[in-house]
């Protein structure tokens, strides 16, 4: 058996670069950035304006987002007239299409059932035009492109929950707030969580004292599943500076891990976390990076400079910090590329999230400074290296994803409770394609013509775990070495991104096909059970030496039929 594991470095060709002096705010022409022709730290790309502010998105297709946002004026309305909150975006033409939500998505959470259904729940409370949406769940059918609503479902009201796609192929909610609120308190905490679809006829909330020992800062909980071969469903959960591993199964803390060096990483002290790429050589043995915070909930507090890293899987493991590259940041967004490294990405220097305070020349911002420079971490190394600047400042409501082209899109940022224009950071419509370092590699790009011998990204392809699925690749150029991954590139919010997985599989055969010229049969053996990675939407991705495929196949990972 030939296991390699991926180094994922992408090939872009043909990108133009136009010259531009400055840019000014969202509602002006599209134009492209200028990097002076060197594209050794990435390059930037104004390409659309989403239609509605970013504060939810997720990948529905290969080419296609869904932007959600809360209620306000937005340009883009729906068929009654209305402005929307929803939006499909399309990443071919760089126009969005009003989606049709009635209930109020307010900071709300989301995450993907097992059979491919995206879940949105929880939100505030409606107006005129609008329903109440703190009790709503929401799903996005794919094959209508849009939105069914289920108001009143939830047992209780829910505000900054997080949600988490699980290896049972439901998704959990937990915690949050009762009503809307800067800082959460007792009187309105939710220290609890339930799940969607419920195992009976109606959703029940569980008690998760965790979440009241946490008070103030334990908003938007960081959430992790954590692999096991043992059929549990354990949970790393990061509330204010505490950990614990929780077990599912038993409603009981299984862990506590030491408390986190430095200040607070949950909402309004906003970081962002991420389990590091898993691999098959060493069990999926997993560890999770948390970065970015701050130690104040003061306006001209400096944001966190620091990272820590525990080993979830050792007794007694201690956290390894780092400096997040030498740079504060306050709501960083982080998003895997499709070599396994990390690039963080938006937020500020200093204050915390929230809207800005009064308006005119007297406002104050509470985040400020904005931080336009994304960093790349390489987990192999442990290094930051910081990469080219954006123009764009992208603080309160941003979100940033990775496109199976190995691009990253990144849009929003709404420091202010409705649209504003002419102020200092407007509500931000514009989308920015960044094309990172690993896109500018000469090595020939592999095409995935077929998976299991379905033509890819037509619609998902079903498969199964611990299945060797086969797939026929062209790719130019000398022998290749094939490498490959999944990805699943889950729900983005308020610098979360919930359920968001990398995962390296085992290349097991590689063939030439004698069929046709430059073409290969590879079989690639996917993760071993939901733990890894749970069931639902993902992608594959296969790489010859630092290039990646043209685009990563979109599949539906679950258990094989009984």
């Amino acid at each position: 058996m030939n296991v390699k594991l991926i180094l994922f470095l992408f090939l872009f060709g043909g990108l133009i670069i136009f010259n531009v002096n400055a840019l000014p705010a969202s509602p002006l022409p599209l134009v492209e950035r200028n990097d002076g022709g060197d594209t050794s730290l990435g390059t930037w790309k104004i390409v659309g304006k989403s239609g509605v502010n970013a504060m939810h998105a997720f990948l529905v297709s290969s080419r296609k987002f869904v932007f959600v946002d809360k209620l306000e004026g937005n340009d883009l309305k729906r068929p009654d007239g209305v402005s929307a909150i929803s939006a499909e975006y399309d990443l071919d033409t760089n126009e969005a299409r009003a989606l049709s939500i009635y209930t109020n998505t307010f900071c709300s959470a989301g995450a993907w059932l097992g059979n491919g259904t995206l879940v949105e729940a929880g939100g505030d409370n409606g107006d005129a035009n609008f329903r109440s949406g703190r009790q709503t769940v929401r799903l996005y059918d794919k094959t209508i492109g849009d939105w069914y609503e289920f108001e009143g479902v939830m047992p209780t009201m829910r505000w900054y929950p997080t949600m988490l796609s699980l290896p049972s192929g439901n998704v959990l909610v937990v915690g949050g707030a009762k009503a809307a609120t800067g800082v959460n308190k007792d009187s309105i905490n939710n220290p609890s969580y339930t799940f969607y679809p419920p195992s009976g006829t109606v959703m029940e909330d569980f008690s998760l004292p965790f979440l009241t020992e946490t008070l103030p800062y334990n908003l938007y909980p960081m959430v992790h599943v954590i692999p096991n071969f043992e059929g549990k469903t354990l949970l790393f959960i990061h509330v204010n500076q505490r950990s614990i591993s929780f077990d599912i199964g038993t409603g009981k803390v299984v862990y506590e891990y030491p408390k986190m060096p430095g200040g607070f990483r949950n909402y309004p002290l906003t970081g962002t976390s991420v389990i590091l790429p898993l691999t098959p050589t060493d069990n999926y043995k997993a560890k999770v990076m948390i970065c970015g915070g701050n130690k104040a909930y003061e306006i001209t507090s400096e944001g966190e400079a620091s990272c820590g890293i525990l080993d979830l899987m050792t007794d007694k493991a201690q956290w390894e910090m780092n400096d997040f590259g030498g740079t504060p940041r306050i709501m960083p967004d982080a998003t895997f590329l499709v070599d396994g490294t990390i690039l963080f990405v938006n937020g500020a220097r200093t204050g915390f999230a929230g809207y800005r305070k009064g308006g005119g020349a007297n406002a104050l911002w509470v985040n400020e400074n904005p931080v336009l420079f994304p960093v790349l971490y390489d987990h192999f190394a442990k290094t930051f290296k910081p990469l080219a600047s954006s123009i764009v400042p992208r603080m309160y409501h941003s979100v940033s994803s990775l496109v199976p082209d190995g691009t990253v899109l990144v849009t929003g940022s709404n420091p202010q409770g409705n649209v504003a224009i002419d102020v200092k950071y407007p509500t931000e419509y514009r989308v920015e394609i960044f094309s990172p370092p690993y896109l500018y590699t000469k090595t020939p790009r592999p095409n995935i013509i077929s998976l299991q011998t379905f033509e890819i990204n037509k619609e998902r392809i079903k498969v199964y775990y611990q299945q060797m699925v086969t797939l026929i690749v062209q790719v130019a150029g000398g022998p290749p070495n094939f490498t490959a991954s999944l990805i699943h590139h889950g729900f983005i919010t308020h610098s979360q991104n919930m359920g968001q997985r990398y995962v390296y599989l085992e290349v097991e055969n590689v063939w030439t096909d004698s069929t046709a010229n430059d073409q290969y049969i590879v079989t690639v053996k996917l993760p071993q059970n939901p733990t890894i990675i749970a069931p639902g939407p993902s992608f594959l991705y296969l790489m010859n030496y630092d290039a990646p495929c043209v685009s990563g196949a979109e599949i539906l990972l679950n258990e094989q039929p009984k």
